[in-house]
């Protein structure tokens, strides 16, 4: 059994305490928002003598009995705010479940800039109401914040008072169903159709701007890969003998620690431990591969960047530099703006309605990419397997919307079949 402490009168120091080499007495302790702290006094215990020359102040016992009271105020009173419970739960979900700190870094800076300063937010939580929480969304939305941020701080706000109903802090949860009542929905991005699909790659492929880029989007669509792991695609992880991609790691643009705010490029784990897959190649995603190392050596870029080990990245951008998704995301944009710009001129001197593309982000590529497998028969199992998903749910929420197209046009053959029988 290891000796216990002892201050230099031989007075048993408690969990925390320590005696410095000048005598005075130091007390670290974790406040209730997962922070380390430390209060320091010349004295142990009130009735100790303060050292000639040092300011008087209260014992390190008694600052104790004061920390502790004030800690059970936050956990037994219901007394801290949404925003420092907010913080209490970002914090250790930080320290004990890990969570990136990319994740921390936009969740912090949505609710920074959205909620951290109005006034429910700052009301404690034990005084909150299903009304204060209608009334928050209901500000945000006249203020013209979007429907995502809002549905994002929603999700927050449940998480975090979920956890303080857990620790008896208060005894419901008042932000549940509240969003429902102000009906707040994002739009459903949609996969693209066959015909989309094929304008988009057709002006990508006709445009002197964007053809360089004509095989990335070929390939995205194929593999129905995320953005950030198409980002960080190496030559190292293709396997073109055998046609399959080894999906190891991704590409990301964003705060790396927690506490630095500033961004950058870093390599990363894939999102979840079904995103570490191996992706097989279709005939057409060989195509564009070759046809993508092609452009890279005719540009004598084949080697190129370096990142955190990884090297020699796939595509890269018209300025030769690494892409990362939020430029993916741009870049898509400006093509559909361009196009539809052009089509809707052309429709105009034609005399007829335009045939406009919808907004197309690298997530509606991947999805585009997922329902044409879906499409071709590609049972749910494999599907799920191909694209990294976690839950079954997710796959058979794209699934099953094929599925109902498929049968549809199974049964105009049978429609087919019959009318011949009456010919």
């Amino acid at each position: 059994m290891s000796e216990k402490r002892r201050d230099k009168k031989g007075r048993i120091l408690r969990s925390g305490e320590s005696q410095r080499s000048d005598g005075r007495y130091m007390y670290r302790y974790m406040d209730v928002s997962g922070k380390r702290q430390t209060v320091y006094s010349w004295k142990l215990v009130e009735s100790d003598v303060t050292p000639r020359g040092k300011r008087v102040e209260q014992s390190l016992r008694e600052k104790e009995e004061e920390i502790k009271k004030r800690n059970n105020v936050l956990y037994d009173g219901s007394r801290m705010t949404l925003n420092e419970l907010f913080e209490q739960y970002i914090n250790l979900k930080y320290k004990i479940k890990g969570i990136k700190a990319k994740t921390i870094y936009n969740y912090t800076v949505i609710w920074n800039k959205n909620m951290k300063d109005r006034p429910y937010a700052n009301m404690q939580i034990g005084s909150l109401r299903r009304n204060h929480i209608i009334s928050l969304y209901q500000d945000m939305l006249d203020e013209g914040v979007g429907a995502g941020s809002i549905i994002l701080l929603n999700k927050n706000v449940c998480a975090i008072l979920n956890y303080a109903v857990n620790e008896e802090y208060i005894t419901r949860n008042v932000a549940k169903g509240c969003l429902k009542e102000l009906e707040v929905y994002t739009e459903k991005r949609e996969a693209l159709t066959l015909e989309e699909q094929a304008i988009f790659l057709q002006y990508v492929a006709s445009n002197r701007k964007y053809r360089n880029y004509y095989w990335m989007f070929v390939f995205l669509i194929e593999t129905a890969l995320r953005g950030s792991e198409a980002a960080g695609l190496t030559w190292n992880d293709i396997d073109l003998r055998n046609g399959f991609i080894d999906v190891n790691h991704q590409l990301l643009y964003a705060c790396y620690e927690k506490d630095n705010s500033k961004r950058k490029l870093y390599i990363a784990k894939p999102k979840t431990r079904s995103s570490v897959r191996k992706v097989p190649l279709s005939a057409e995603a060989i195509h564009a591969i070759k046809k993508q190392k092609e452009y890279m050596f005719r540009i004598s870029m084949i080697k190129n960047y370096e990142v955190d080990g990884c090297k020699d990245f796939v595509f890269l951008t018209s300025q030769n530099k690494l892409w990362h998704v939020s430029y993916l995301d741009h870049y898509l944009h400006e093509i559909v703006e361009s196009y539809n710009q052009m089509e809707q001129k052309k429709a105009e001197e034609e005399d007829r309605e335009p045939v406009l593309l919808p907004n197309i982000t690298v997530h509606i590529l991947r999805h585009t990419g997922c329902t044409r497998m879906a499409e071709a028969g590609i049972d749910m199992k494999t599907l799920q397997k191909i694209m990294g998903h976690d839950s079954l749910q997710i796959t058979m929420e794209i699934y099953n919307h094929v599925d109902d197209m498929r049968m549809r046009r199974e049964i105009e053959k049978l429609d087919v079949i019959q009318q011949r029988k009456f010919v």
